[in-house]
This record gives structure tokens, sequence and C-alpha cells, in this order.
């Protein structure tokens, strides 16, 4: 097809007709190029003509669009990152993904296919400002030329420009056609009069290409498509045009419930300022919370940006689940850049020029402090709120170093926020997201949102070589124990460890696991937390010995398989599971009954975590049961020793961690009987 075979009309006006199907469509549909002279250029104008623009770019089309240097702020970075991307190869194949999808760009993200096309140069802008005797005026000429790939040419010239309400204000523009010879000499002034602009040869007008004009400091920025707000007879946003498009916005789905603490937690971060720390159980739904917390902001601001940053990654997809209900459509940010920079970058980009009312991203705490999701973030405009998963995390030096402070609103979410042995980071991850401001002990969430439990300690006795090398251990430890050299330090906490794996991985606790499993009639959605160099003599242990149906659950699972695992665990596929840390943060396993505990940590943030994570509510659960299988050290040492000292601080620890898991438990008072000789032996009874 041809210019030629299209029914222009002399005239068309935006009252009797859609000029922007009626007219722009049809015309780049049949052109390869499309010169044009513009007042005023919008983006929003792109997603207006999307069907022409299609088979424009797929015919080898090429547009010059000469406007006004008065331009709209997010369209201006987006013309820029597609003039970096034409000598950045990088940016260029980012911004090129975007070609397979161009119609499904043009209407979602039009500033990321207006970077593309002028990264492709499928689109090339000048600015036009006037000088000498028109100095002080504005380019403000409104014309243009189509042309076909025959060489027939189509001008036009009147009143709109290149903009959404240029097509909603009455306006109407003439059309002149090269193959009517009463026409063609006005086509070929037009053609002339362009090309002397774009060669910057009209002495009253300087034309500056995007790169020399970003130097000159000639633009004049808006920050949205009009100074004053939206008539009620125009869309509110340019995006409401699209038929059918829906702007991403949270709300709380109408299926959600809040439960009473919910509501109070959210009202307590509000009344701090939307800053401060959630520090609930496990199991109590600080997702849900944070994420109903995030759509009553958007209630109030009307406007919004959502950071979420959690630990692992598959954790961004547990929160993606859960915040596409609320209305998300987040942006996922880990592993390689090139899957997700390009559309946070063009994201930011839209929420700043007020293209988007709401943008959101989920990423992992590793990317979260890379320097170029730092880089694209630290762009961002208020309102804007960040949620961090697992807070405790981000107290680390390497993360309080990137502690986004341009964002206002914070919220953090953790059953354990204080940082163990690291009071510097405890206080910077404070002084940053604000103190607690709403608690729910897992005491409070017992019979609410988790199942009561029953906790059986079992003390497991060391073998004699075992006891020779804990003796021993004992004894260097209590030479360094009170020593402030730093290379002792080190040496201490290295026979610590040490000491502490011993205990875990005592050669009878097996024993004591295999005599256990023996008075189970049978074994069901049953987890086994075990230690580093434990977990195959588990696994052949239940799996051989006992018949059980078990697998691990470690980090050599891929995503895909560690999926596949929980599903059937779920489903009583698979009886039990063997597990090392991998459970400890952000793993749902409801379904979990029994679980044994072979390595213990008197880190107070794991054990917590995994007692959590056996407790959540599942269908047909009453209770839970946990059996903690403790290697106590020998009774026979000297209690007037150093050693006997330095072992007495260590079991002061351990106690507490008996006494947290204790007090909540139905049989508190069986559970307190079997290691109360242990606390009398070491003067600990008041632990």
């Amino acid at each position: 097809m041809s210019l030629k075979s299209l029914q222009l009309p002399l005239t068309i006006d935006t009252s009797s007709a859609d000029i922007a199907a009626d007219f722009y469509v049809p015309a780049l549909s049949v052109s390869i190029r499309y010169d044009r002279g513009v007042g005023f250029f919008s983006s929003g104008w792109l997603r207006m003509v999307a069907q022409g623009l299609l088979p424009f770019a797929a015919n080898g089309g090429r547009a010059r669009i000469i406007t006004s240097p008065i331009l709209n702020e997010a369209d201006w970075e987006a013309l820029q990152m597609g003039t970096e991307a034409q000598i950045d190869p990088v940016l260029r194949a980012a911004l090129a993904r975007n070609l397979s999808d161009l119609e499904r760009t043009l209407e979602e993200d039009t500033l990321a296919a207006l970077a593309w096309m002028v990264a492709d140069e499928v689109l090339t802008f000048k600015l036009a400002l006037p000088q000498n005797k028109l100095d002080g005026g504005d380019f403000h000429d409104k014309f243009g030329i189509f042309t076909d790939a025959e060489g027939n040419q189509v001008s036009f010239s009147g009143s709109p420009n290149e903009s959404v309400r240029g097509m909603t204000n009455y306006e109407s523009i003439k059309i002149f056609k090269s193959w009517e010879p009463a026409f063609a000499p006005l086509v070929a002034a037009d053609a002339s009069r362009f090309e002397r602009l774009w060669g910057n040869e009209d002495p009253n007008v300087r034309v500056y290409a995007l790169p020399e004009a970003a130097r000159e400091q000639i633009l004049r920025l808006r920050q949205g498509e009009r100074p004053y707000p939206a008539p009620p007879w125009m869309p509110a946003t340019i995006r409401d045009l699209s038929p059918g498009y829906k702007p991403a916005r949270p709300a709380i789905p109408a299926h959600i419930t809040l439960r009473d603490y919910q509501e109070e937690a959210i009202a307590a971060w509000f009344e701090h300022n939307c800053k401060g720390l959630l520090e609930m159980a496990t199991g109590t739904g600080k997702t849900i919370t944070a994420l109903a917390a995030s759509a009553r902001l958007y209630e109030q601001e009307e406007r919004l940006a959502v950071i979420i940053a959690v630990p692992y990654q598959h954790l961004v997809d547990q929160w993606r689940e859960e915040a596409e209900a609320f209305g998300y459509r987040p942006i996922l940010a880990y592993q390689s850049k090139s899957r997700w920079l390009d559309g946070l970058n063009h994201a930011v980009v839209e929420f700043n020029g007020r293209y988007r009312p709401f943008i959101s991203v989920i990423t992992t705490h590793t990317t979260f402090i890379s320097p170029d999701f730092q880089a694209a973030i630290v762009r961002l405009q208020a309102p804007a709120l960040l949620i961090a998963d697992e807070a405790h995390h981000l107290g680390a030096e390497r993360s309080r170093q990137n502690h986004p402070h341009q964002i206002p609103y914070r919220l953090a979410l953790s059953a354990t926020p204080d940082r163990w042995f690291d009071d510097v980071g405890t206080a910077a991850l404070r002084a940053y997201f604000g103190e607690t401001v709403f608690a729910f002990t897992l005491e409070q969430a017992i019979g609410v949102s988790l199942t009561p439990y029953y906790y059986y300690p079992h003390l497991v006795p060391l073998t004699d070589e075992e006891m020779d090398e804990y003796e021993a251990l004992s004894v260097k430890i209590a030479r360094l124990v009170n020593q402030e050299d730093v290379e002792m330090q080190e040496a201490l906490k290295m026979l610590l460890i040490k000491r502490a794996r011993l205990l875990n991985t005592a050669v009878n606790k097996l024993q004591t696991l295999s005599d256990l499993l023996d008075q189970e009639t049978y074994v069901e959605h049953t987890l086994f937390y075990c230690a580093p160099g434990q977990i195959d003599e588990a696994l052949r242990l239940a799996g051989w010995e006992k018949g059980i149906l078990i697998d691990q659950f470690t980090a050599e699972e891929d995503p895909k398989k560690r999926q596949q695992l929980l599903s059937d665990f779920a489903s009583g596929n698979l009886q039990a599971l063997a597990a090392m840390k991998c459970l400890d943060e952000g793993v749902d396993v409801p379904s979990t009954r029994t679980a044994y505990f072979l390595a213990s940590s008197s880190n107070p943030r794991e054990f917590i975590q995994r007692r959590g994570r056996i407790l959540r509510k599942s269908p047909g659960k009453k209770h839970s049961v946990i059996h903690d299988l403790i290697a106590v050290p020998p009774k026979a040492l000297d209690q007037e020793s150093p050693a006997f000292q330095a072992e007495r601080s260590i079991m002061r620890r351990e106690l507490q961690r008996f006494k947290e898991f204790t007090n909540p438990a139905l049989n508190k008072h069986q559970a307190l009987d079997i290691i109360w000789d242990l606390a009398e032996h070491y003067g600990l009874l008041d632990f």
C-alpha cells in the first residue's frame, strides 16, 4: 500500500473525526519517513498512534521531529536514555529487547518504547529555539510530511500538537497530496522548509541535537502534562486513554480480613509517621500486614513507589504472589541486572513524571545494596516506601552503608530485629527504620495465628572420646576468654565454633533419634534440622533404616526442586525433610507436625525462626511437637576450674534457649524437670 491508496480528506478536525485513528495511524502505516515540526511533544501521543508506529517501524521507517525545548521531565529522561544507548551497546541491547514486544510496550510502558525507538533511530529529535528577531519566543509551528516507498508525499498543517491534549481539544488540520498538481508546490515547500530547519539553516531558529541541548541548558521541563488539575471531562492520566487499561494500584483484597493485632500494628506505624519496626513472631502474617500498610499509605498519598527487600531469592517469588493479590505488578530485581535494571529505570522515570501513580519492585538484600540498584532508586521522588523483610540482615556493615535516606517511609519486619553480638548493627538498623512501634510475641500468637506445641528436650551424653575433646577445648577456651588481644579473640571464636560443632554432631544424637523414631506409630510431616556434615547420616537413618520417605532440603537444590519438595511434603508424598539453615527464614512449611532439632543454636534468631516455621497453622493441625536433642558436657569438670567457669557462661545462654522454648509449651513443667538437674549443677537455677 502507499499514501495514494488512502482516502484522506482535505481537512479533518477532532469534533467530526478521530485524528489519530483516521489520519496518523493509516499514514504512518504506509510511510517510510515522517518529518514533523511541532510546538509541543508528549510521549502519550505514541500510545495513541501505536497501531501506525508498529508497521512504520517494521517498514524501516525513520521519523525526524523538531519540537520546542518545553518537555515533560519524564519524556526528557527517556529521550536522553535513548540517545545514550546509541553509543552504549549494553544499554542499547537492553532497550532493543522491547522490539519483540513493541505493541505491548507502547501500551504499558510508553517511555520504554520511546527510549528504544530513539536508540534505534526510528525516532530522531531536535529541539528548536527562536533567536535573532524571534528571540524570546517559542517554536510554535505545527506541520509535517509523510513520505512512502514510492516517493509520494502528504504534508499537513494545523493546530494539534503531538500530545494527548492535542487530540482532546477542538483542533483541525489541512492535508495536501503531492500527486495532486494543485497541491504539489505546497507539499514541496513544506518539505524544503523542514530540511532548512533540520539543517540549522534558518537564521532566526537555532536547532539543537539532544546532547547539545542538554549541554546548553535550554530546557524548560514540565513536572506533568499540565500545571493544573485535569478537567472532569478529560482523562485523569494518559494511561486511562487506553481501552481496558487498569494501572496498578494497591488495595486490600476483599477476601482478606485483617486480624485485630494487624490493624493495631498498622495504626501504630502510622502514628509514628510511617516509620518503624514491627516485631512480630514468625507465622503471624507480617507480609499481609506490610502490604496492607502500603495500601493504606497509597490511599493517603494517592501515589506511591514501594521497594520490598527480602533476604533470599525464593522469598522474592513468595512476596510477589502475595503482592499481586494486593494489586501490585512488581518488577522482580535479582540475579542478572539485564533482567530488571532497564525496567526499573523506566518505572522510576514514569513515576517521577506522574505517568504512573504506583510502581513497585521486589528485590533481594544483595541486589538492594548493589550500586546499580542504588543508582536507580536514588532518583525516586517522594512519596516512596521501603519494606524490609527479615530486616535484621540490613544491619550488617555493608548493608547499613547503603540505607537510602531519600526514602521517607520505612517499614522493617522481623521476629528478632536485634542482631546477635552486634550492638553497632542493631543501633544502625533502629536509627534508620525507627524503634519497634508494635510487638506481637509468639506467646501472644499461639492459639491466634500459631498452633500450641509440646516441647521435649532430650539430654544426650557425649562419648568418652567426645568428652576428652570437649574438655581439652574448654581448657583452651578458658585461657582465652578474658583476653582482649584481637588475635586472641579470633582464636577464641574459632575454638567456640569447633566446640559447638562437636556438640551438634555428637554421635549419640543419632542413636537417640533412632530410639525416638521407634516410638512413633507413623512418621508424617516431619522436619529434621541437621548440622553441616550430619544430614547424610540423618537421611541414612530415617530413610534406609526406618523406611521413611525423606529427602534433603539444602542450598544445593535449585528453586524448582525446592518447590517440588515442599509440595510433596505438604501433600504427604514425602513424609519428612532433612534441612540445614535453608528453612530458618521465609520458607513456608505449615503442614509440619513434628520437628527434631539435631543441631541447636544459641543464636536466638535462629531457634526462634525455626520454631515459628513449625507452629504455622494448617488444616487438621491441632498442635506441633518439638524434640530438642541436646548434647550435654561432662559434669566431671572441677567447679573451681577456669574451664568450668567458661562452661558456665556458655550454659547460661543454652538455658536461656531452653527457657524460650519451654515457657509457652503445653508441657512446660514436664520440660523444666528434664533440664533442672543441669541448671542446678551449674548453679543457674535462676535461668
